[in-house]
């Protein structure tokens, strides 16, 4: 049986000869044993004035620089790169929710806010007109 050895970021145990100790855009300068597929994922980066995550134009984008845990072994990542106003609201917009999801308290009065709005919807009469029944 070939030997394997793990990648550091995917936790995939791969063939040693698919497998450097090497650094990638995300880690440098640290190395760390990581296959090829995460070598070209880590290092692939798209131009300065395209979105990072949808490559859309983002000449006028945000700029984003992430610190965080990467992979299975939790190797101190970092990510710098533009993107466009799209993606910019979509990723400030989950924060936002997810971090109501986290906290109890502001989740049950989302939730409150969320059923008093249905429960109006369903007592007030419906109108056909897209004026409101208002001529």
């Amino acid at each position: 049986m070939a030997e394997t050895i793990a990648c550091a970021i995917c936790g995939a145990e791969r063939p040693t000869e698919l497998v450097e100790k090497t650094t990638v855009a995300t880690i440098s300068p640290l190395e760390a044993d990581i296959c090829a597929a995460c070598q070209l994922v880590q290092d692939h980066a798209l131009a300065d004035t395209v979105c990072m995550q949808c490559g859309a134009d983002a000449d006028s984008g945000f700029y984003i620089e992430l610190e965080f845990p990467l992979g299975v072994t939790e190797l101190p990542g970092r990510l710098t790169g533009g993107l466009c106003g799209d993606c910019a609201a979509d990723i400030a917009c989950r924060i936002n929710y997810e971090g109501v999801d986290a906290d109890p308290e502001a989740k049950e009065e989302l939730t409150a806010l969320i059923d008093e709005e249905a429960d109006r919807r369903q007592t007030q009469p419906a109108t056909s007109s897209p004026t409101g029944g208002r001529s």
